[in-house]
């Protein structure tokens, strides 16, 4: 069953740095939007017809807009420079809502650690935290302030004493370990941005005794491992649990692509295993992951797969669809 889509138009569009916009999009009859919590992000079809996914920069205010930021990227695979074309008065469709990323407990202390692009859904939870009283702090890692999204709009705000800029270009560059030091409490860390910067907080704070359960990402690319790629890409089959249907999966072949060309449809929007939005079931069989989302834990416990780039270990795998 296709997902409902909404149609939204864009209302303004404000310029944030000289490589970042800010996108207001409300819907045509200004009725409300749905509401969605701090992590939450949209997925948009593109002019050309791409899937794309934003995440949420901004708290609910009046109900009736989203707001995403966009990075021009280069390296992208024409999301990025499609938006960066839109003019107010164009029409998008978008999905509802979503989130992977969300608070654990929004009265809980946490220590938000961003880079680049990556703090857009940290602001809401910035803003969520600072409306429950709970003791945080914001990391933000960019490489100045000119090359800052939202750095005035932090400054300006009624918690910038919790925020910290880290600029790269400057002896102000982030000691990850001292940071991470501070916090004897083993508070829960919410990291997004490149890959490599997620990787350093995540392999800091597990050296320093952090639980995996108290570290949440998000990722904003996909990014192969070299293993990854190497790995071989052998024949197997899925099963379709609530029919029993078997399907082929050849090599070079997605399970997603095996499972479309026999009618079936699980939503897909990046195709490379870091945005959440192809997440299923796994009842039986042994998954090769190789996507940036899901925890150790949640590859451990066997029960969870992103078909859009992960594979199989096993001859078969049993899928919750």
């Amino acid at each position: 069953m296709k997902a409902i889509m909404l149609d939204l138009v864009v209302q303004r569009i404000l310029k944030e740095t000289e490589d970042v916009v800010r996108i207001e999009l409300a819907r045509e009859d200004g009725e409300p939007l749905p509401v969605y919590q701090a992590g939450a992000h949209i997925t948009l079809q593109l002019p050309s017809g791409l899937l794309r996914q934003y995440s949420l920069c901004r708290l609910p205010t009046s109900g009736k807009s989203f707001e995403i930021a966009v990075l021009r990227e280069p390296q992208s695979r024409g999301g990025s420079a499609e938006l960066h074309r839109l003019k107010e008065g164009d029409v998008l469709q978008c999905k509802f809502p979503q989130n992977h990323f969300l608070l654990t407990n929004p009265r809980s202390p946490a220590l938000l650690m961003a880079a680049g692009i990556g703090v857009t859904p940290l602001i809401p939870m910035a803003q969520t935290l600072h409306k429950t009283g709970t003791n945080f702090c914001l990391h933000y890692s960019v490489k100045s302030s000119a090359k800052a999204p939202f750095y005035q709009m932090l400054k300006d705000s009624p918690f910038a004493d919790k925020v910290q800029f880290h600029f790269t270009d400057t002896e102000r560059r982030a000691d990850i370990r001292a940071l991470l030091e501070q916090h004897k409490d083993k508070r829960d860390i919410y990291v997004c941005g490149p890959q490599a910067f997620i990787d350093t907080v995540l392999e800091q704070a597990a050296s320093l005794g952090w639980p995996e359960t108290k570290l949440h990402r998000e990722y904003f690319s996909g990014s192969r491992s070299p293993e990854m790629d190497n790995a071989p890409l052998d024949a197997f089959q899925v099963k379709v649990a609530s029919t029993g249907e078997m399907i082929d999966v050849d090599q070079g072949v997605t399970i997603t692509e095996a499972l479309e060309a026999n009618g079936i449809d699980v939503p897909v929007s990046c195709e490379e295993g870091w945005c959440g939005t192809c997440m299923t079931g796994l009842i039986e069989g042994v998954a090769d992951h190789r996507d940036t989302f899901l925890s150790n834990d949640e590859r451990a416990s066997g029960q969870l797969i992103m078909p859009c780039c992960s594979r199989a270990r096993s001859e078969c795998l049993v899928l919750d669809l």
